[in-house]
């Protein structure tokens, strides 16, 4: 399963003890490389697929449910056409990433939820300089 905003979890754990500037500038990068990527090739999106098999079981869940708010069911239907929505929809990331970035979420995540979190985000870090030719 191919899924888009995961990279935005990891992002918005790691700066869930930041202000809220740092928090927006967080947001800023995220939504930012989730656009790049969304425009992409069928290649950028395997690769992210093999990131996401880092995640936990906890994070997908999140994900299907922020999917099924903001995401139109019959982009639902394939990994491709979420991501045409996104690349023909960039606002909606932003939308994405507040959905995934939701405290209660977040303070129910694990120690072991945080570290697979992390290696995810570090995955993703390498995709965004393949794809996006962007160091952070």
């Amino acid at each position: 399963m191919n899924t888009f905003v995961i990279f935005a979890i990891s992002f918005a754990i790691l700066g869930s003890c930041l202000g809220d500037e740092d928090k927006e500038k967080k947001k800023e990068k995220v939504v930012a490389f989730y656009k790049c990527l969304a425009c992409e090739s069928e290649e950028a999106f395997a690769a992210h697929a093999k990131c996401e098999e880092l995640r936990p079981e906890k994070s997908k869940a999140n994900l299907q449910e922020c999917y099924k708010k903001i995401v139109p069911e019959k982009h639902l239907e394939s990994d491709a056409t979420r991501w045409k929505f996104y690349c023909d929809n960039p606002n909606e990331v932003a939308k994405s990433y507040d959905c995934i970035a939701n405290p209660d979420y977040l303070k129910s995540l694990t120690e072991e939820d945080m570290a697979a979190l992390k290696k995810f985000k570090d995955c993703v870090k390498e995709m965004k300089k393949h794809y996006c030719h962007e160091d952070d």
